[in-house]
């Protein structure tokens, strides 16, 4: 994980934390458990009360906070995964956002 990066990066904190709260929501076991720019956005919105570009989820995966899973039928929809869930947790308690 590429912290700096996101150290002085407010919305993509934010763009985590609507990642990590949606994939702790899961019912799937852990290792099951994908998002999806659609599923994460509502609960942006609810919390901070604007939207996030999904290019926004593949910077994440570039800094090692996500990881790209498979992608739906015809690449409408791409799917990720938390790399390091405990350490998502820690970094957002840090941050004030969890």
């Amino acid at each position: 994980m590429k912290i700096d990066t996101i150290e002085d990066n407010q919305e993509l904190q934010q763009v985590l934390w609507a990642c990590y709260t949606y994939w702790k929501s899961e019912s799937l076991p852990e290792r099951d458990r994908i998002i999806c720019y659609s599923w994460v956005l509502p609960l942006y919105e609810s919390r901070f009360h604007k939207k996030f570009h999904q290019a926004k989820l593949r910077k994440l995966s570039k800094l090692g906070y996500l990881r790209s899973e498979v992608t739906s039928r015809g690449g409408q929809r791409r799917y990720y995964t938390l790399i390091e869930p405990d350490r998502v947790q820690l970094l957002l308690e840090k941050w004030g956002l969890y």
